[in-house]
C-alpha cells in the first residue's frame, strides 16, 4: 500500500510565501510532522520525501514543473512509484473559497485551476483526491485573479489560512491511515 501526497506550487523564493503555494505550505507542514526530507529528483520533476505511516509508504512531492504543469510531474511520479488515481492526494489552493476554509473532495473537474487541469490532462483521470485550501476570490477579471493567486498573504491572511493548512495535513493523515472518506469529509470540510 502507498499514497502520493502532492502539494501544487510555483518553485522559487520569489513565489513561496503567494496564495498559489498553499499546497506546497501544507505538504512541507505534512512533512515536518512525518519528519521526512525532500530531495530533488530531476528525473521526476519533483522534490520527493519519503517515509512510512503505520503500514503505508507515503511519497511527499512538490513538482518543480512550475503550477500550470504539475501533472508532468505528477504522471512521472506516479509512473516511476508504481502509484494510481486511488493512490493521490493533493493539495491545492482555491480562490473559491474564503480563508479558512477547506474543502476535501474526490474527483470532479478542476474548477479552472490550471494545476489540476494539468494533472487530468497528463494521467487522464479525474478520479482523484483533493484537498481544497481557501484562498479568497478577487474581483472576477482575470488580470486580477492573476495578481490575487502570485500575491503574497498577508500576516491576517496567513493567520486565518494556518488552521486550514493544519486540518488539510491532519485530514491526509487519517486518510493514510485508513479513515473512511466520508468520516473525513465530515471532520474536515467546512
Amino acid at each position: 500500500m502507498k499514497k502520493i501526497v502532492v502539494g501544487l506550487g510555483n518553485i522559487g523564493a520569489k513565489y513561496a510565501h503567494n496564495r498559489h503555494n498553499v499546497g506546497f505550505m501544507t505538504v512541507d507542514e505534512l512533512a515536518a510532522r512525518l519528519q521526512a526530507n525532500f530531495s530533488l529528483k530531476q528525473n521526476l520533476h519533483a522534490f520527493v520525501a519519503s517515509t512510512h505511516v503505520e503500514e503505508e509508504k507515503v511519497y511527499l512531492v512538490k513538482p518543480t514543473t512550475m503550477m500550470n504543469d504539475s501533472g508532468i510531474a505528477v504522471k512521472a511520479v506516479l509512473n516511476y512509484f508504481g502509484g494510481d488515481v486511488n493512490d493521490l492526494i493533493v493539495f491545492v489552493d482555491d480562490i473559491d473559497r474564503d480563508y479558512g476554509q477547506l474543502r476535501i473532495k474526490k474527483s470532479g473537474a478542476s474548477g479552472g485551476h490550471n494545476g489540476l487541469k494539468s494533472i487530468v490532462s497528463q494521467i487522464a483521470s479525474q478520479e482523484f483526491l483533493r484537498i481544497r485550501i481557501g484562498t479568497g476570490r478577487p474581483a472576477h477579471n482575470p488580470q486580477a485573479v492573476i495578481k490575487h493567486v502570485l500575491g503574497d498573504f498577508s500576516p491576517l491572511q496567513l493567520e486565518l489560512v494556518q488552521p486550514e493548512i493544519d486540518n488539510g495535513v491532519s485530514a491526509a493523515l487519517d486518510i493514510i491511515n485508513g479513515t473512511a472518506l466520508n468520516v473525513v469529509t465530515n471532520r474536515y470540510n467546512n
